[in-house]
């Protein structure tokens, strides 16, 4: 059975879903299950995916890959196949000399095997192919090419070691980084993401909240922060019933004390964390901002509402056609905040754009929701439930009518999305463009919940979840290391994936091995940047495996 992609046209507009077959014995057919909601299109597009369909039917066909992939390895625990395609992570994790320090990390308990090897097992199966503790022991671990034998239990006990100071070793991660490239701190990104667990009573950090895949069981929240070239630099695990709103402070404020980023930092975040207590300990700190800020509802007062739908001062920037893209216009003035009990008078630019394309795809999504709600008013429904989302566009006092006043503002504002930021000096454009980074962080959590299968999570206890994280957080890294520094963006997170989980030998006669990989892009540019010419041969001896398995960066 196979993963994929289904397009449903609803009224806000195609909506986009990962659909999994199975074949259902009871009744003797294939049948359909929901494994991945995605949203609708046009949010996806805001996010930064350019083409959801096309972005998404390749992603479909990664799972599909990666299942057959994990059918394979399930056929024998001592598998004649072995991996060598994580030498890249090997490589990259030898240039950042880390060994040292966990050794010293690692004399708090005696563990009878080496924890950085285990460290460096986890995250390149965590890469290659995600699954179970238990299964990356007693399955994956012996994929590797010339992998230590570690049991289930010896890496469950070390999982949680490592969560009890998930926060140390990504220090450790980052000053290595910071020691061979340097870091940009003048510039972050922050968001924040949820994950959801198989239990159904909420316990610890596992607490009932928002779920971002709407799942009701209990969640736990995760902020990811990045630097002013898009690295992770920071991740904080927090309780799912909490607020995410405060966490851009404590991030911010942890990277300044364990990394000396003692410099101004220009704040980047979505509306979420658009509020008075991050904006006044910005500037207190001396800090910027660059926030997103809602322009429906209450949100914004009417006199600024009047600003962004006059067309004076609207700048238009045109796509490489010469066809109109988005227009963009800027201003400055003082607004208040209240922040316990005081009011804080602060200078602010605000810069409004507004973008063709989305303001059809959100026009057109606002008309179905307003045939929905016609439609159910005309007869008479009168449970809000019924509704959905185009609950919002009628009115329930007295006789259930539609709320035009509503319909009204939302077409009038569609396309539209506002900026506010202390960042004075800075143009609108420049401003547009630090904002719209934020689509990096936003490819990350996709990154670290479909390609390192990070959720559902299936661990219990706390700092084995912790763990878990960590793990996740670490591979990530080590891949957006390998997309921006190592490899310049010529090869991106998915090409370099794809790459690791195909790259395989096998051993043959003479103690020859099979180079048993499928030639694509990313080989020839890692063949050509790492000066490995017999990359791609068909037979390997065993000193050109241990050349390629030795390779530095």
């Amino acid at each position: 059975m196979a993963y994929f992609l289904r397009i449903y046209n609803r009224k806000r507009g195609r909506y986009l879903q990962i659909v999994d077959s199975f074949h259902n014995k009871e009744k003797n057919r294939t049948d359909h299950k929901s494994f991945k909601s995605l949203g609708y299109e046009s949010d996806l597009i805001a996010s930064g995916i350019t083409d959801p369909v096309s972005y998404y039917k390749s992603y479909v066909e990664n799972l599909n890959k990666e299942r057959n992939d994990s059918k394979a390895l399930k056929v024998s625990s001592t598998p004649v196949i072995k991996n060598l395609g994580f030498f890249l992570l090997k490589a990259l994790i030898d240039k950042l000399n880390i060994s040292g320090t966990i050794k010293i990390l690692a004399l708090k308990r005696d563990f009878q095997f080496d924890l950085e090897t285990l460290i460096r097992q986890l995250i390149y199966s965590r890469v290659i192919c995600p699954c179970s503790k238990s299964k990356t022991a007693d399955v994956v671990f012996p994929y590797l090419y010339n992998s230590t034998k570690i049991s289930s239990d010896q890496v469950y006990d070390g999982v949680e070691f490592l969560g009890h100071n998930y926060k140390k070793y990504i220090e450790l991660f980052n000053v290595s980084y910071s020691n061979l490239y340097g870091r940009k701190t003048d510039t972050v990104y922050f968001d924040c993401t949820n994950y959801y667990f198989e239990i159904d009573l909420a316990k610890d950090d596992k607490q009932k909240g928002p779920s971002k895949e709407n799942k009701k069981s209990p969640i736990i929240g995760q902020a990811l922060l990045l630097d002013a070239n898009q690295v992770p630099i920071g991740m904080e695990m927090f309780p799912g019933n909490e607020s995410e709103k405060p966490y851009i402070r404590k991030l911010v404020d942890d990277m300044k004390s364990r990394y000396k980023a003692f410099g101004k930092t220009i704040q980047v975040a979505d509306k979420g964390l658009n509020c008075a207590a991050n904006i006044v300990t910005a500037l207190k700190n001396k800090d910027g901002y660059v926030f997103s800020k809602s322009v429906h509802g209450k949100n914004l007062s009417s006199t600024e509402k009047k600003w962004v739908l006059n067309e004076k001062d609207y700048i238009v920037i045109n796509d490489i056609d010469g066809n109109p893209s988005y227009k963009i216009k800027e201003c400055i003035d003082t607004f208040s905040y209240k922040l316990d009990g005081q009011t804080y008078l602060v200078k602010e630019k605000r810069v409004v754009s507004y973008n063709y394309d989305l303001a059809k795809k959100q026009i057109a999504e606002i008309n179905k929701q307003v045939s929905k709600a016609s439609e159910l008013s005309t007869a008479k429904a009168a449970h809000k439930e019924e509704y959905g989302d185009s609950v919002k566009y009628v009115n329930f006092d007295g006789d259930i009518s539609l709320n035009l006043d509503k319909i009204k503002e939302d077409i009038s504002l569609a396309g539209y999305n506002l900026i506010v930021t202390s960042e004075l000096d800075k143009s609108a454009q420049e401003i547009y463009d630090i904002y719209h980074g934020l689509w990096r962080i936003e490819e990350s959590f996709r990154i670290t919940k479909s390609y390192l299968d990070a959720r559902p999570v299936y661990l219990r206890s706390k700092y084995s979840i912790y763990g878990h994280f960590l793990i996740c957080y670490l591979s990530l890294f080590l891949l957006r290391v390998l997309e921006l520094n190592i490899f310049k963006n010529e090869l991106n997170v998915n090409d370099l994936v794809n790459f690791m989980r195909n790259y395989t030998i096998s051993l043959g006669s003479n103690n020859t091995y099979t180079n048993n990989s499928i030639d694509s892009k990313a080989m020839q540019i890692i063949k050509q940047k790492l000066n490995i010419n017999y990359l791609d041969n068909l037979f390997l001896s065993k000193k050109d495996i241990e050349m390629v398995y030795q390779i530095k960066l």
